[in-house]
Protein backbone atom coordinates (compact mmCIF):
# COMPACT_ATOMS: atom_id res chain seq x y z
CA UNK A 1 0.00 0.00 0.00
CA UNK A 2 2.32 2.53 1.01
CA UNK A 3 4.24 1.69 -2.44
CA UNK A 4 1.75 2.48 -4.69
CA UNK A 5 1.42 5.42 -2.45
CA UNK A 6 5.15 6.57 -3.34
CA UNK A 7 4.11 5.70 -7.54
CA UNK A 8 1.28 7.70 -7.67
CA UNK A 9 3.19 10.82 -5.76
CA UNK A 10 5.91 10.87 -8.04
CA UNK A 11 3.37 10.57 -11.36
CA UNK A 12 1.70 13.54 -9.88
CA UNK A 13 5.34 15.30 -9.22
CA UNK A 14 6.32 14.37 -12.87
CA UNK A 15 2.53 15.54 -14.38
CA UNK A 16 3.18 18.86 -12.11
CA UNK A 17 6.65 19.52 -13.52
CA UNK A 18 5.98 20.64 -17.60
CA UNK A 19 2.93 23.11 -16.08
CA UNK A 20 5.65 24.69 -13.71
CA UNK A 21 7.87 25.25 -16.92
CA UNK A 22 5.58 26.26 -18.94
CA UNK A 23 4.62 29.14 -16.31
CA UNK A 24 7.89 30.46 -16.62
CA UNK A 25 8.53 30.55 -19.90
CA UNK A 26 6.81 33.78 -20.52
CA UNK A 27 9.25 35.69 -18.55
CA UNK A 28 11.63 35.64 -21.39
CA UNK A 29 11.07 38.96 -24.03
CA UNK A 30 7.81 37.77 -26.37
CA UNK A 31 8.75 37.84 -30.15
CA UNK A 32 6.12 36.13 -31.52
CA UNK A 33 6.83 36.58 -34.53
CA UNK A 34 10.54 35.80 -36.48
CA UNK A 35 12.60 37.72 -38.73
CA UNK A 36 12.35 36.32 -42.47
CA UNK A 37 14.55 37.23 -45.35
CA UNK A 38 11.64 39.15 -46.73
CA UNK A 39 11.60 41.43 -43.73
CA UNK A 40 15.56 41.74 -43.83
CA UNK A 41 15.49 43.06 -47.20
CA UNK A 42 12.88 45.38 -46.34
CA UNK A 43 14.72 46.72 -43.33
CA UNK A 44 17.42 47.26 -45.86
CA UNK A 45 16.08 49.36 -48.58
CA UNK A 46 14.86 51.77 -45.30
CA UNK A 47 18.22 53.93 -45.86
CA UNK A 48 17.74 54.17 -49.51
CA UNK A 49 13.73 54.55 -50.13
CA UNK A 50 13.39 57.06 -46.93
CA UNK A 51 16.55 58.79 -47.02
CA UNK A 52 17.56 57.78 -43.35
CA UNK A 53 21.07 58.09 -42.72
CA UNK A 54 21.07 56.11 -39.14
CA UNK A 55 19.22 52.82 -39.87
CA UNK A 56 19.95 49.96 -37.02
CA UNK A 57 20.57 47.25 -38.52
CA UNK A 58 17.98 44.14 -39.35
CA UNK A 59 18.96 42.41 -36.12
CA UNK A 60 18.19 45.56 -33.85
CA UNK A 61 14.72 45.61 -35.14
CA UNK A 62 11.84 44.81 -32.67
CA UNK A 63 9.23 42.07 -34.34
CA UNK A 64 5.52 42.89 -33.28
CA UNK A 65 5.91 45.95 -31.66
CA UNK A 66 7.47 47.63 -28.89
CA UNK A 67 6.26 50.16 -25.53
CA UNK A 68 9.01 52.43 -24.41
CA UNK A 69 8.26 53.50 -21.37
CA UNK A 70 7.58 56.63 -19.29
CA UNK A 71 10.97 57.91 -17.67
CA UNK A 72 13.50 55.62 -19.71
CA UNK A 73 16.11 56.78 -21.68
CA UNK A 74 16.94 55.02 -25.05
CA UNK A 75 20.53 56.32 -26.31
CA UNK A 76 20.21 55.81 -30.41
CA UNK A 77 17.73 54.77 -32.84
CA UNK A 78 14.52 52.65 -32.17
CA UNK A 79 13.03 50.28 -34.54
CA UNK A 80 10.37 48.04 -34.83
CA UNK A 81 9.03 45.68 -37.52
CA UNK A 82 5.21 44.32 -38.16
CA UNK A 83 3.99 45.94 -34.98
CA UNK A 84 3.18 49.57 -33.49
CA UNK A 85 6.14 51.62 -31.35
CA UNK A 86 4.63 53.25 -28.53
CA UNK A 87 6.95 55.76 -27.12
CA UNK A 88 6.51 57.64 -23.78
CA UNK A 89 9.71 58.41 -22.44
CA UNK A 90 13.27 60.30 -24.08
CA UNK A 91 14.61 58.21 -27.32
CA UNK A 92 17.82 60.16 -28.59
CA UNK A 93 17.65 59.61 -32.40
CA UNK A 94 15.38 58.21 -35.16
CA UNK A 95 12.09 56.27 -34.33
CA UNK A 96 11.10 53.98 -37.26
CA UNK A 97 8.30 51.38 -37.50
CA UNK A 98 7.69 48.88 -40.61
CA UNK A 99 4.14 48.29 -41.09
CA UNK A 100 3.02 49.61 -37.83
CA UNK A 101 2.41 52.82 -36.27
CA UNK A 102 4.52 55.86 -34.33
CA UNK A 103 2.75 57.01 -31.36
CA UNK A 104 4.66 59.57 -28.82
CA UNK A 105 2.41 59.95 -25.89
CA UNK A 106 2.44 62.10 -23.45
CA UNK A 107 6.42 62.90 -21.66
CA UNK A 108 7.50 61.39 -24.85
CA UNK A 109 10.38 63.10 -26.77
CA UNK A 110 12.15 62.10 -30.07
CA UNK A 111 15.19 63.50 -30.57
CA UNK A 112 15.42 62.78 -34.39
CA UNK A 113 12.86 62.06 -36.69
CA UNK A 114 9.63 59.87 -36.51
CA UNK A 115 9.55 57.69 -39.77
CA UNK A 116 6.22 54.87 -40.32
CA UNK A 117 6.57 52.71 -43.25
CA UNK A 118 3.20 51.64 -43.51
CA UNK A 119 1.38 53.25 -40.84
CA UNK A 120 0.98 56.71 -39.39
CA UNK A 121 2.90 58.48 -37.09
CA UNK A 122 0.86 60.02 -33.84
CA UNK A 123 1.54 63.27 -31.73
CA UNK A 124 -0.35 62.26 -28.55
CA UNK A 125 1.28 65.29 -25.86
CA UNK A 126 4.51 64.29 -26.59
CA UNK A 127 7.18 66.15 -29.32
CA UNK A 128 9.00 65.37 -32.41
CA UNK A 129 12.35 67.98 -33.06
CA UNK A 130 12.91 66.22 -36.37
CA UNK A 131 11.02 65.48 -39.29
CA UNK A 132 7.59 63.14 -39.37
CA UNK A 133 6.82 61.12 -42.20
CA UNK A 134 4.38 58.78 -42.92
CA UNK A 135 4.84 56.90 -46.00
CA UNK A 136 2.29 54.11 -47.13
CA UNK A 137 5.32 51.83 -48.50
CA UNK A 138 8.99 51.93 -49.26
CA UNK A 139 8.22 52.83 -52.88
CA UNK A 140 6.64 55.98 -52.04
CA UNK A 141 9.98 57.01 -50.83
CA UNK A 142 10.74 60.72 -49.33
CA UNK A 143 8.17 62.05 -51.63
CA UNK A 144 5.02 60.53 -50.40
CA UNK A 145 2.59 63.55 -48.13
CA UNK A 146 2.98 63.65 -44.67
CA UNK A 147 -0.30 63.82 -42.72
CA UNK A 148 1.67 65.33 -39.45
CA UNK A 149 1.54 68.64 -38.72
CA UNK A 150 4.97 70.49 -38.49
CA UNK A 151 6.94 69.61 -35.45
CA UNK A 152 8.08 72.20 -32.29
CA UNK A 153 11.76 72.73 -33.92
CA UNK A 154 10.20 72.72 -37.35
CA UNK A 155 7.74 75.39 -36.52
CA UNK A 156 10.11 77.55 -34.43
CA UNK A 157 12.72 77.50 -37.66
CA UNK A 158 10.52 78.52 -39.96
CA UNK A 159 9.69 81.62 -37.62
CA UNK A 160 13.56 82.46 -36.93
CA UNK A 161 13.95 82.18 -40.85
CA UNK A 162 10.99 84.81 -41.40
CA UNK A 163 12.46 86.89 -38.70
CA UNK A 164 15.85 87.07 -40.53
CA UNK A 165 14.35 87.74 -43.92
CA UNK A 166 12.44 90.59 -42.71
CA UNK A 167 15.26 92.06 -40.56
CA UNK A 168 17.85 92.21 -43.68
CA UNK A 169 14.39 93.63 -45.75
CA UNK A 170 13.95 96.16 -42.93
CA UNK A 171 17.82 96.83 -42.97
CA UNK A 172 17.64 96.89 -46.72
CA UNK A 173 14.88 99.58 -46.79
CA UNK A 174 16.74 101.99 -43.57
CA UNK A 175 20.01 101.87 -46.40
CA UNK A 176 18.22 102.62 -49.78
CA UNK A 177 14.57 103.82 -49.39
CA UNK A 178 14.31 105.10 -45.76
CA UNK A 179 12.80 108.64 -46.93
CA UNK A 180 9.50 105.96 -48.28
CA UNK A 181 9.46 104.23 -44.82
CA UNK A 182 9.30 107.39 -43.05
CA UNK A 183 6.54 108.49 -45.34
CA UNK A 184 4.67 105.44 -43.87
CA UNK A 185 5.44 105.96 -40.29
CA UNK A 186 3.95 109.82 -40.71
CA UNK A 187 0.94 108.04 -41.99
CA UNK A 188 0.33 105.89 -39.12
CA UNK A 189 1.20 108.33 -36.18
CA UNK A 190 -1.29 110.57 -37.52
CA UNK A 191 -3.72 108.41 -39.29
CA UNK A 192 -3.59 105.08 -37.43
CA UNK A 193 -7.37 104.03 -37.89
CA UNK A 194 -7.77 105.94 -41.45
CA UNK A 195 -5.04 103.85 -42.58
CA UNK A 196 -6.67 100.44 -41.14
CA UNK A 197 -9.67 100.89 -43.23
CA UNK A 198 -7.87 102.17 -46.14
CA UNK A 199 -5.73 98.93 -46.30
CA UNK A 200 -8.89 96.77 -45.46
CA UNK A 201 -10.73 98.37 -48.87
CA UNK A 202 -7.04 97.91 -50.82
CA UNK A 203 -6.82 94.01 -49.64
CA UNK A 204 -10.77 93.74 -50.92
CA UNK A 205 -9.87 95.41 -54.63
CA UNK A 206 -6.44 93.37 -54.87
CA UNK A 207 -8.09 90.38 -57.00
CA UNK A 208 -10.68 92.67 -59.08
CA UNK A 209 -7.60 94.71 -60.24
CA UNK A 210 -5.73 92.10 -61.21
CA UNK A 211 -8.94 91.07 -63.27
CA UNK A 212 -8.95 94.52 -64.85
CA UNK A 213 -4.86 94.52 -66.04
CA UNK A 214 -5.62 91.26 -67.69
CA UNK A 215 -8.86 92.06 -69.41
CA UNK A 216 -7.43 95.03 -70.50
CA UNK A 217 -4.25 93.77 -71.95
CA UNK A 218 -6.03 90.93 -73.47
CA UNK A 219 -7.90 93.20 -75.57
CA UNK A 220 -4.65 93.89 -78.15
CA UNK A 221 -2.79 91.02 -79.28
CA UNK A 222 0.77 92.64 -77.58
CA UNK A 223 -0.86 93.07 -74.40
CA UNK A 224 -1.93 89.32 -74.47
CA UNK A 225 1.42 88.55 -74.79
CA UNK A 226 2.34 90.44 -71.83
CA UNK A 227 -0.16 89.03 -69.44
CA UNK A 228 2.12 86.87 -67.88
CA UNK A 229 4.71 89.62 -67.45
CA UNK A 230 1.93 92.08 -66.28
CA UNK A 231 1.05 89.51 -63.41
CA UNK A 232 4.14 88.79 -62.43
CA UNK A 233 5.09 92.54 -61.75
CA UNK A 234 1.80 93.41 -60.13
CA UNK A 235 2.54 90.11 -57.43
CA UNK A 236 5.96 91.50 -57.01
CA UNK A 237 4.63 95.35 -56.63
CA UNK A 238 2.21 93.87 -54.07
CA UNK A 239 4.31 92.16 -51.91
CA UNK A 240 6.81 95.14 -51.74
CA UNK A 241 4.04 97.48 -50.85
CA UNK A 242 2.65 94.41 -48.17
CA UNK A 243 6.39 94.63 -46.60
CA UNK A 244 6.96 98.57 -46.46
CA UNK A 245 3.67 98.84 -44.68
CA UNK A 246 4.30 95.74 -42.51
CA UNK A 247 8.10 97.64 -41.78
CA UNK A 248 6.29 100.56 -41.48
CA UNK A 249 3.97 98.88 -38.66
CA UNK A 250 7.19 97.49 -36.97
CA UNK A 251 9.13 100.46 -36.64
CA UNK A 252 6.12 102.24 -35.42
CA UNK A 253 5.21 99.69 -32.86
CA UNK A 254 9.14 99.48 -31.59
CA UNK A 255 9.18 103.05 -30.85
CA UNK A 256 6.40 102.97 -28.63
CA UNK A 257 8.21 100.24 -26.79
CA UNK A 258 11.26 101.69 -25.85
CA UNK A 259 12.55 105.20 -25.00
CA UNK A 260 15.35 106.78 -27.10
CA UNK A 261 17.80 108.91 -24.92
CA UNK A 262 18.12 112.63 -26.71
CA UNK A 263 21.66 112.39 -27.75
CA UNK A 264 20.47 109.11 -29.99
CA UNK A 265 20.92 109.50 -33.88
CA UNK A 266 18.05 109.43 -35.46
CA UNK A 267 18.94 106.62 -37.74
CA UNK A 268 20.13 104.35 -34.88
CA UNK A 269 16.79 105.14 -32.88
CA UNK A 270 14.89 104.37 -35.96
CA UNK A 271 16.89 100.72 -36.24
CA UNK A 272 16.39 99.77 -33.12
CA UNK A 273 12.53 100.88 -33.09
CA UNK A 274 12.36 98.86 -36.52
CA UNK A 275 14.34 95.62 -34.45
CA UNK A 276 12.06 95.72 -31.39
CA UNK A 277 8.76 95.74 -33.66
CA UNK A 278 9.77 93.32 -35.54
CA UNK A 279 10.43 90.97 -32.13
CA UNK A 280 7.42 92.37 -30.60
CA UNK A 281 5.14 90.44 -33.93
CA UNK A 282 7.44 87.59 -34.65
CA UNK A 283 7.97 86.75 -30.98
CA UNK A 284 3.67 85.53 -31.06
CA UNK A 285 4.60 82.94 -33.81
CA UNK A 286 7.31 81.75 -31.76
CA UNK A 287 5.41 81.02 -28.47
CA UNK A 288 2.94 79.59 -30.73
CA UNK A 289 5.75 77.59 -32.15
CA UNK A 290 6.98 76.63 -28.96
CA UNK A 291 3.84 75.11 -27.70
CA UNK A 292 3.11 73.12 -30.51
CA UNK A 293 2.83 70.88 -27.82
CA UNK A 294 0.17 71.79 -26.11
CA UNK A 295 -2.75 70.83 -29.26
CA UNK A 296 -5.62 71.85 -27.43
CA UNK A 297 -3.93 75.86 -26.68
CA UNK A 298 -3.07 75.84 -30.45
CA UNK A 299 -6.02 76.71 -32.34
CA UNK A 300 -6.86 79.95 -29.93
CA UNK A 301 -2.74 80.66 -29.79
CA UNK A 302 -2.57 80.91 -33.85
CA UNK A 303 -5.84 82.67 -33.53
CA UNK A 304 -4.67 85.43 -31.46
CA UNK A 305 -1.15 85.81 -33.21
CA UNK A 306 -3.34 85.17 -37.19
CA UNK A 307 -5.64 88.67 -36.07
CA UNK A 308 -2.38 90.58 -34.57
CA UNK A 309 -0.52 89.84 -37.93
CA UNK A 310 -3.09 91.21 -40.21
CA UNK A 311 -4.13 94.12 -38.08
CA UNK A 312 -0.87 95.33 -38.69
CA UNK A 313 -0.63 94.15 -41.87
CA UNK A 314 -4.06 96.06 -42.83
CA UNK A 315 -2.66 98.67 -41.21
CA UNK A 316 0.42 99.52 -42.51
CA UNK A 317 -0.57 98.70 -46.62
CA UNK A 318 -3.38 101.37 -45.85
CA UNK A 319 -0.56 103.52 -44.66
CA UNK A 320 1.36 102.66 -47.62
CA UNK A 321 -2.00 103.82 -50.47
CA UNK A 322 -2.28 106.93 -48.15
CA UNK A 323 1.56 108.01 -48.52
CA UNK A 324 1.70 106.48 -52.58
CA UNK A 325 4.36 103.89 -50.97
CA UNK A 326 6.06 106.66 -48.80
CA UNK A 327 6.77 109.18 -52.12
CA UNK A 328 3.86 111.78 -50.08
CA UNK A 329 4.84 113.23 -46.85
CA UNK A 330 2.51 115.40 -45.20
CA UNK A 331 3.61 119.32 -44.45
CA UNK A 332 3.55 120.25 -40.67
CA UNK A 333 1.06 123.11 -39.76
CA UNK A 334 4.50 125.93 -39.61
CA UNK A 335 6.16 124.41 -43.01
CA UNK A 336 6.89 126.36 -45.76
CA UNK A 337 3.67 126.39 -47.46
CA UNK A 338 1.22 127.54 -44.96
CA UNK A 339 -0.37 131.15 -45.11
CA UNK A 340 1.65 131.91 -41.89
CA UNK A 341 4.68 131.50 -43.36
CA UNK A 342 3.73 132.54 -46.47
CA UNK A 343 2.77 135.76 -45.34
CA UNK A 344 5.41 137.87 -44.56
CA UNK A 345 6.88 136.96 -47.95
CA UNK A 346 4.01 139.06 -49.15
CA UNK A 347 5.28 141.94 -47.77
CA UNK A 348 8.65 141.45 -49.58
CA UNK A 349 9.31 144.02 -52.77
CA UNK A 350 11.00 142.43 -55.81
CA UNK A 351 13.21 144.23 -57.35
CA UNK A 352 14.80 143.30 -60.99
CA UNK A 353 18.38 143.72 -59.60
CA UNK A 354 18.58 142.33 -56.07
CA UNK A 355 15.54 139.87 -56.14
CA UNK A 356 13.81 140.18 -53.18
CA UNK A 357 14.04 143.51 -51.18
CA UNK A 358 15.07 143.20 -47.55
CA UNK A 359 12.08 145.33 -46.40
CA UNK A 360 9.52 142.96 -44.16
CA UNK A 361 6.34 143.98 -42.99
CA UNK A 362 6.10 146.42 -40.05
CA UNK A 363 5.01 144.69 -36.90
CA UNK A 364 3.20 146.57 -34.23
CA UNK A 365 4.30 145.64 -31.07
CA UNK A 366 1.35 146.73 -28.81
CA UNK A 367 -0.81 144.77 -31.37
CA UNK A 368 -3.18 147.39 -31.47
CA UNK A 369 -4.63 149.10 -34.31
CA UNK A 370 -2.99 152.33 -35.97
CA UNK A 371 -5.44 155.42 -35.51
CA UNK A 372 -5.32 158.13 -37.18
CA UNK A 373 -3.27 159.78 -34.56
CA UNK A 374 -0.56 157.19 -33.76
CA UNK A 375 2.45 157.25 -34.82
CA UNK A 376 3.53 156.26 -38.50
CA UNK A 377 -0.19 156.13 -39.30
CA UNK A 378 -1.00 157.93 -43.11
CA UNK A 379 -2.97 160.40 -43.20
Amino acid sequence: MRALSMCLALAALSAAAPVRAQSTAPTKPSNPQQMDDKLRAEIGRIAQSVDLPHVPPADSFTVGGRTIAAGSRIKGSVAVANGPLIINGHVDGDAIALHGDVTVGAGGTVTGDAVSIGGHVKLDGGSVFGEMRSLSDLNAGATAPASAPLTTARAMKLVVGWFAVLVIIGIGVMMFAEHNLDGVVAVLERHLARAFWVGLLAELGLAPLLLLLVVGLAITVIGALLIPFAIVAYVIGAAGLLALGFLGVARFTGRGLFRAAPTSQPRSVSLRALFTGLTAYLGLWFIVAGLTWLPAAQPVLRAVALAVTWVAITAGLGATVLSRAGTQHERPADSAGSPASAAPLAWQTPTPVAGVAAARRPVNPAGLTAGPGAPGARS
